[in-house]
């Protein structure tokens, strides 16, 4: 798999046109605005992708988000629990049978973009 450091355009518009999976990293404090350049540069080929987090990553690196959980009550739990779930049920059917997957890596402040056809 390539690597991209930074946010350098040529090389990832040249690794999108040719449909190759690779990850961008090197991406403090320009995180999200690479999530952006990556999924707009996707769409301007006129191809679909899906964003998602990398949430295997995150639990590996603690589980915060299990601690968080842990200090809620359960009905709140519940109702937070369910709302992601619709969320996310209702972005993979709006983004059915994607071109490429991009996955967030919060912790690593990486992205992997991965072409699914």
């Amino acid at each position: 798999m390539s690597v991209v450091t930074g946010l350098n355009e040529t090389q990832i518009e040249r690794l999108l046109k040719n449909r190759a999976s690779f990850e961008v990293v090197g991406l403090r404090g320009n995180f999200m605005a690479g999530v952006k350049l990556v999924e707009t540069k996707i769409e301007a080929l006129g191809m679909k992708c899906r964003v998602k987090s990398d949430v295997k990553s995150a639990v590996a690196q603690g589980g915060a988000l299990g601690a968080a959980f842990s200090v809620m009550s359960a009905p709140a739990t519940l109702a937070v629990a369910t709302l992601g779930i619709a969320a996310g049920l209702g972005h993979t059917l709006a983004t059915y049978n994607p071109d490429y997957e991009i996955l967030k890596d919060y912790v690593n402040q990486r992205l992997r973009v991965i072409y699914k056809k």
